[in-house]
């Protein structure tokens, strides 16, 4: 928080205004002028006031909390409360029922839950009742149309026939159950909430996600466009048999062609009703509904009455019971089965979904839906049960056709005619289609009834495909389809949906026959079925308090069972379409999941993974830990993690997404409300951050002032079950040396004086005390946080300064500038890393002074005018203009920030990967074999040192260095740690051998720590005679380090063992620079010496 952000009053105001409103009734109305952030807080009722002018360091506006700071009217005081709830609802119900002008609309878009009338009970008389069909005018009717098909009149008596009433019943009835489980489900779906446009496919959407929605939706619009094109060739082909048989007439050829003509022409003068408009259409469908009555109740009369002799010879023998028993049970001809029965009668079940499919023309969908659903497959059930009846209790299943039954004498049934043994009986219940049309009291009425159903199960495939085509491009599941999501007049009619519908059906139509693709259909309504029924089971296992449904009679199982039961089915009916419609599934739901991963409707997905983890999380916490199963979880003290993305991004090459990743911010703000608040709007934002930058971690935060008491406090609360770190992460602190100087300014609240300094080191004491691992990562010498130069290079864009250099705090740069120069020259690496290193103490060989270039990495700096830093257009290392080229060959990525510094980018320092690195393990001290695990996970293939060579280093003393030598690599290989090679180094640590520069180094930071003639000393003398071996060790440490691995990628190494008031000191932070300092990035590791790798299996 800036300052600009501190309260306007002070405590005691505030404190004296808070007990003054204290237990009074307070309710803001925003002004109309109002940001949302104003109204958002006067939702919350927090009465804060956003000052635009006023930023804090993250960019945010600052947050004024304070009486003046109010933006909203305090309607309350003295008067009772449910009068002022009244008051106010009444203002707000004229406020909403007033014609506003159109600004302030828009800006009521983004306006709090407070201005919603439905929250003070005033939604019913402020918002119009929506117009609409009902639930018998809008579900029941149309399903019944669409359920009611040529298989009603040409073909329940052909099942009565082949199957026999017992069988048939079971048909009916399984299919009954089908649809019953899949309508329970869909009305639980239904009533949980308000249904909009797209039926089945919003339902499934809303409840399961975009992927299952989407994918399913555009399966049920090409099953309903194919579907209607089915039913208008089956039109045609009756057509053309009326006319063919009976006059002599056709058109073309008498065949495919005019049912092409016929089913085309049908088709078309559909379309044309529906364009009219949906009123006018349901006022066609009534037309039709009745017709469809009529021919059934004419039916019943016709087996009614007296007997002709035709319908005799046909075998239409009239109500019998003998003929009942002879009906009774299967008798398939020509290889049909149980099996075959249910796919010629299930797909006439499948048009429950056509009420649904109108969800957004109905009045109220959450009632209608469900009432009208199951009102229709009751009645269409009975109805066909009643058909299949009537023709088995009336009709023998073969007749000759030019002669009656005849009676047995003895058991007065009806004897087996001659033709059947050899199957040529034309006529009779298994073998003639127009069984009901001969029984019809008037047989060129059951013609029309036949015209009709076809016509209405069209008309309802035609006019439900559309809607779901125009809800599936309104939420943009699909590219370039969204203008077929415009709808127009009124009622929202998508007429452009029309018209590629009319194209498919017309496209379908072309086929002539469509038998080949009926099972496809049939498995298309199948699969939406199980994904129906899924959903509810998924909805209701998720347990989610968001799922109410008003219709209660549904249960998860039973929704479990019919979405099992109704794969079974697809399978069974015909397998090879089945597998097809799986693969075409499961592509539009891998396409639909990548594109359309950031929808967001609330579905049972997110609720189930919110189930699954908390599980996890309590099973995990109850499992006792293993070496085996030891994970680095990582605490990341990252700050603002855009000012530190190459902190973040180093800890991420660690844990890999494999592991936890916690990056820690202290806010420097005092513990408040208003702080809490602040850390709720960074947790968001930088949440979204790690997600754009495919970061798997988490971000957590503490507002306290003291950086020390704020990481105590992430220490102790951070984490949840067995889900806490183990490791702490914290960057180097550059800037140490500056703060640990002594002046007459300091004074223990200055942030960069000698307190800080303890606050930075009292991190590491106190994370030892709590016995976690501490791992102090340093990036060379550039530092990690690059917040200044950010905010220079974004919003000046000039040429970054100097101290983007590499060199900034190399005291041996300022040697050379000086011209100071020693005899005896201290070894470092070479850039080739390919040499082999001896396994015991090297030999202090006299080497040619290094350039300052020779120990600068390799890149060619490119400024912002496209010059170097010398005005050449060529880089330092002859490399191809406007390149940039790190010294492993890996090139930077175009979007990468600090694109026009003079050296690699820093921020996407450790998200470029480096072919042929090299990653030096110094194994110091036992830490548990953390620095080994550590090392190993770098070098993982997804990171930015893949399959890097590890080389492994320790320091023997007194031991044989051929022993221990043979000791490590043994373990190495137990520990399946995968090594290019393991160096052991024989050292005495003799002070009398140290190089006169490492001696002059060491001595430039004491003097800067104890400057000559003052009083005050940063190190005391006691400290500097208990530590003086330890110091000379490092010394010597790092004379190692230059030698052996200053040309390495990254080093990890044992970090120095203290007690706490040493590492409090700074000598610790002493130690650390000069084992750090002008070498590669460096981590130092100290485990808690618990073990975190095994050797057994």
């Amino acid at each position: 928080m800036t300052s600009a952000a501190v309260e306007e009053v002070s405590l005691e105001e505030q404190q004296k205004t808070d007990e003054k409103i204290h237990n009074q009734p307070i309710f803001y109305i925003n002004e109309r002028n109002g940001s949302a952030e104003c109204q958002k807080a006067a939702a919350e009722g927090n009465g804060t006031k956003i000052h635009p002018s006023t930023t804090n360091d993250v960019g945010q506006n600052a947050v004024d909390c304070s009486p003046k700071g109010r933006s909203a009217t305090i309607c309350g005081g003295d008067s009772h409360p449910q009068s002022q709830f009244t008051i106010a609802r009444t203002k707000f119900a004229e406020l909403i029922r007033m014609r506003a002008p159109k600004s302030f609309r828009t800006a009521r878009k983004g306006s709090s839950t407070m201005d919603d009338p439905e929250m003070f009970g005033s939604s019913a008389n402020s918002q119009p009742e929506k117009d609409g069909f009902g639930w018998i005018t809008g579900v029941l009717i149309r399903c019944i149309l669409c359920i009611f098909g040529a298989t009603l009149f040409l073909r329940m008596s052909w099942i009565a026939g082949q199957a026999g009433l017992i069988l048939g019943g079971v048909v009916v009835l399984l299919s009954f159950l089908v649809v019953v489980v899949t309508a329970i489900s869909m009305s639980a779906i239904a009533t949980n909430g308000e249904v909009k446009n797209g039926g089945c496919y919003y339902l499934i959407s809303r409840s399961l996600g975009p992927e299952f929605g989407g994918s399913i939706g555009l399966i049920l619009y090409i099953a309903n466009t194919v579907n209607a094109s089915m039913n208008c060739v089956g039109l045609a082909e009756a057509i053309v048999r009326l006319l063919k048989q009976d006059y002599g007439f056709h058109l073309t050829d008498g065949g495919i062609n005019d049912v092409r003509i016929y089913a085309t022409c049908t088709c078309l003068f559909l379309q044309a009703i529906i364009f009219i408009g949906t009123e006018f259409e349901n006022k066609t469908q009534l037309a039709l509904m009745g017709t469809i009555w009529i021919c059934i109740i004419s039916h019943f009369v016709g087996t009614l009455l007296p007997l002709s002799d035709i319908q005799r010879r046909r075998g239409v023998v009239g109500f019998s019971f003998g003929v009942l028993l002879d009906n009774l049970w299967p008798d398939f001809r020509a290889d049909n089965t149980f099996i075959t029965m249910f796919g010629v009668y299930f797909p006439a079940m499948t048009g429950i979904m056509a009420g649904a499919n109108m969800s957004g023309d109905l009045k109220d969908p959450s009632k209608s839906i469900p009432r009208g659903t199951f009102w229709a497959i009751a009645i269409t059930t009975l109805t066909y049960l009643w058909c299949m009846v009537i023709t088995a209790l009336t009709t023998v299943r073969d007749a000759t056709g030019f002669s009656e039954p005849e009676l047995h004498p003895t058991t007065h049934r009806y004897t087996v005619p001659s033709c059947r043994a050899n199957d040529t009986c034309r006529f009779g219940l298994a073998n003639d289609y127009d069984v009901m049309t001969l029984q019809g009291a008037w047989s060129p009425l059951i013609t029309v009834g036949i015209f009709s159903t076809t016509l209405s199960s069209a008309s309802g495939c035609l006019i439900g495909a559309p809607r779901i085509l125009q809800a599936l491009c309104a939420d943009k599941m699909f590219p370039y389809m969204h203008p077929f999501a415009k709808g127009y007049r009124k009622t929202n009619d998508p007429f452009r949906a029309y018209f590629l519908t009319l194209l498919i059906a017309i496209s379908a139509i072309m086929i002539g026959e469509l038998n080949s693709i009926a099972d496809l259909i049939s498995n298309f309504f199948l699969a939406a079925f199980a994904i129906t029924n899924f959903a509810c089971f998924d909805a209701s296992a998720a347990k989610s308090p968001g799922f109410r449904p008003g219709f209660r009679f549904y249960n998860k199982w039973l929704s479990l069972f019919g979405s099992a039961l109704c794969v079974l089915i697809m399978f069974v009916l015909h397998w090879p379409t089945s597998l097809v419609t799986f693969f075409v599934f499961i592509v539009l739901f891998v396409f639909i999941k990548h594109n359309k991963s950031h929808i967001n409707w609330g579905t049972s997905t997110e609720a189930n993974r919110y189930r699954r983890a908390l599980n996890s999380l309590l099973k995990i916490s109850r499992t006792e830990d293993h070496v085996k199963n030891y994970r680095p979880q990582l605490l990341v003290l990252s700050g603002n993690l855009v000012a530190r993305q190459a902190l973040v991004d180093f800890a991420y090459c660690i844990s890999n997404g494999r592991s936890l990743l916690l990056c820690g911010h202290i806010v420097p703000h005092c513990s408040s409300v208003q702080a809490t608040a602040l850390i709720r709007t960074l947790n968001n934002q930088f949440t979204d951050w790690l997600y754009e930058q495919h970061i798997k971690g988490f971000y957590s935060a503490v507002a306290h002032q003291s950086l020390r008491a704020g990481v105590q406090g992430l220490l102790q609360t951070v984490g949840l079950g067995k889900m806490q770190p183990n490791i702490l992460l914290i960057g180097y602190n550059s800037h140490w040396l500056t703060q640990c100087e002594v002046s007459s300014t300091d004074n223990d609240n200055n942030s960069s004086g000698p307190h800080w300094y303890k606050e930075y080191m009292g991190v590491i004491a106190d994370a030892f005390e709590a016995n976690m691992a501490v791992c102090v990562f340093r990036n060379e010498n550039d530092g990690l946080d690059h917040s200044a130069l950010l905010s220079k290079e974004d919003q000046l864009f000039v040429r970054l300064p100097d101290l983007l250099h590499s060199d900034r705090n190399s005291s041996l740069t300022d040697d050379l500038n000086r011209g100071v120069s020693a005899k005896k020259v201290r070894p470092k690496a070479k850039a080739q890393q390919n040499s082999v290193l001896p396994t015991c103490s090297p030999s202090r060989a006299e080497l040619s002074l290094p350039t300052l270039m020779d120990r600068l990495p390799s890149v060619t700096a490119v400024f912002p005018s496209g010059t170097n830093g010398n005005g050449s257009m060529e880089g330092m290392n002859g490399t191809a203009k406007g390149s940039r080229r790190v010294s492993s060959g890996a090139y930077l990525r175009k979007y990468d920030h600090f694109q026009t510094a003079g050296r690699p980018s820093m921020s996407a320092k450790f998200r470029t990967q480096i072919k042929g690195g090299f990653v030096d393990v110094w194994w110091l001290y036992d830490d548990g074999g953390l620095v080994l695990l550590l090392s190993h996970l770098l070098r993982e293939h997804n990171t930015y040192l893949p399959n890097a060579k590890l080389r492994i280093f320790t320091i023997c003393s007194k031991l044989n260095p051929d022993d221990v030598h043979q000791k490590l690599v043994e373990m190495l290989k137990k520990f399946r740690i995968h090594f290019a090679s393991v160096h052991v180094i024989s050292e005495d640590y003799d002070e009398g051998k140290l190089y006169q520069e490492t001696i002059e180094e060491y001595q430039e930071l004491m003097n800067t720590l104890n400057p000559g003639g003052t009083t005050e000393q940063a190190i005391s003398q006691e400290i500097i005679d208990k530590t003086q071996s330890k110091t000379m060790r490092y010394l010597r440490q790092r004379e190692l380090l230059l030698e052996f691995s200053s040309a390495s990628t990254v080093v990890l190494i044992s970090m120095p063992f203290a007690t706490a008031n040493i590492v409090l000191s700074p000598v610790y932070g002493m130690w650390l620079e000069l084992l750090s300092r002008d070498m590669p990035p460096m981590l130092f590791v100290r485990g808690n010496r618990t073990s975190v790798i095994t050797h057994t299996s």
